[in-house]
């Protein structure tokens, strides 16, 4: 009598009704799946219903991520929320190929999947990406907002030059400037360091509801000059400015101090 090997078993647990079962199935399948069943990875990955059976899957399938990568391009063009998850699972494998297939998304009328798509986009890294997600700053939704930040923040220093750019360009609206600000400061030292100037400028100049954020974002970089200008602006004839910049130059005084080996 001929038994069904593990592989088998998972294939077939992977479809039933109880979604306990299934996860057990989709972790079995991440194990001892090969190359070989990426499309039925991936099929079943845009068919689950259930969140943990989908991670679950998602793992799988990116731990294929070579042979999987044809047919998760091949799941965008398909009209449903499925896309999301597909989505995931691309910013998990970060594929610059895949590029070309996500930039239309970052416009899809369903915002879950826009979002994702920023998401991913961010997360391959490739200066490619920088136009579209920066021509999004200032959206007036909070949450769609914080998503772009996000994936600006994954994108990290190649995001740069662009959001320094803009928050230079008093053309553009307040909204967008400060947005600029906002994922310079969720870049961080040392990716956003190359804003220092733009930064500065933007403190100096820039409306209150700017400034506020540059200045934020200016005290993160942990560079020299940076002291020497809030050392400027704590002198400041703006009593919210001076009281800010004195708290920043507290602030990166304690950090260097924690950061300084202890004497025994």
């Amino acid at each position: 009598m001929t038994y069904p090997s593990p592989l088998d078993r998972a294939r077939r647990a992977v479809h039933d009704p109880d979604p306990t079962i299934r996860q057990e199935a989709a972790l079995r399948l991440g194990t001892l799946a090969d190359a070989s069943m990426a499309a039925e990875l991936v099929s079943l990955l845009v068919s689950e219903d259930d969140f943990f059976v989908r991670e679950t899957l998602t793992w799988a399938v990116v731990a294929q991520a070579e042979a999987a990568l044809p047919h998760l391009l091949a799941a965008l063009d398909r009209p449903d929320a499925s896309r999301v998850q597909v989505l995931h699972a691309l910013s998990k494998i970060r594929d610059q190929d895949a590029v070309p297939h996500i930039l239309p998304l970052a416009d899809d009328p369903d915002p879950a999947v826009a979002a994702k798509a920023w998401w991913a986009l961010g997360r391959t890294g490739t200066p490619q990406v920088v136009p579209t997600l920066v021509d999004r700053l200032g959206d007036e939704d909070e949450a769609r907002r914080r998503e772009l930040t996000a994936a600006l923040e994954q994108l990290g220093t190649p995001a740069v030059p662009a959001l320094a750019e803009r928050l230079l360009d008093r053309s553009t609206l307040p909204e967008v400037r400060r947005h600029a600000a906002e994922a310079l400061a969720a870049i961080g030292d040392p990716g956003a360091r190359g804003a220092l100037d733009a930064l500065v400028t933007a403190v100096e100049e820039d409306d209150k509801e700017v400034s506020v954020v540059a200045v934020s974002a200016l005290g993160l970089l942990d560079l020299a000059e940076v002291d020497g200008v809030l050392e400027r602006l704590r002198e400041s004839q703006d009593r919210w400015l001076a009281i800010t910049a004195d708290w920043l130059l507290t602030d990166r005084a304690e950090r260097r101090a924690e950061r300084r080996p202890r004497q025994r």
